[in-house]
């Protein structure tokens, strides 16, 4: 009988020892993930963050538009950057309620309390409104409605 005591007391060790490295094993490996899951969602949220406050830096007001018919009918946007940080436009869209016309801009760079004027080519009609829509490569967006 002795014998068998001695047996069921060293399984024992050995089942608390498998319980203790399985635990050990389960344990790091939860660790592992949450680690993981930490910087990736760290990583997003600092992408976020900067694109947003980058947004915000951003200040560009459309300081005038004017209207023109030499040689042929035009529009003349003024934009002034109030902002601390240079500004891209990448886009230029002038509506109505009838008619889109879309402008890519190859170089709008604004410097900080600087202004940059473009001219567009647009048929205008007198007493029918119009929308201007600038895009910032920052991803803003500036709407002002004008009337000729």
């Amino acid at each position: 009988m002795r014998n068998f005591s001695r047996h069921r007391a060293i399984s024992s060790i050995v089942t608390g020892m498998v319980l203790l490295v399985a635990t050990v094993i389960l344990g790091s490996a939860v660790v592992m993930w949450s680690n993981s899951n930490f910087s990736v969602s760290k990583s997003i949220t600092t992408a976020l963050y900067s694109t947003d406050i980058n947004k915000f830096s951003e200040q560009l007001v459309v300081e005038n538009a004017w209207f023109g018919n030499t040689p042929s009918k035009f529009i003349n946007v003024t934009l002034y950057n109030v902002g601390s940080t240079g500004i891209s436009v990448t886009d230029i869209k002038i509506t109505n309620s009838t008619k889109t016309i879309d402008i890519p801009i190859a170089n709008g760079n604004i410097l900080p309390q600087k202004t940059n004027s473009t001219k567009i080519l647009y048929g205008w009609t007198s007493n029918i409104p119009l929308s201007i829509i600038i895009t910032t490569a920052k991803g803003s967006v500036i709407t002002t409605n004008i009337s000729p």
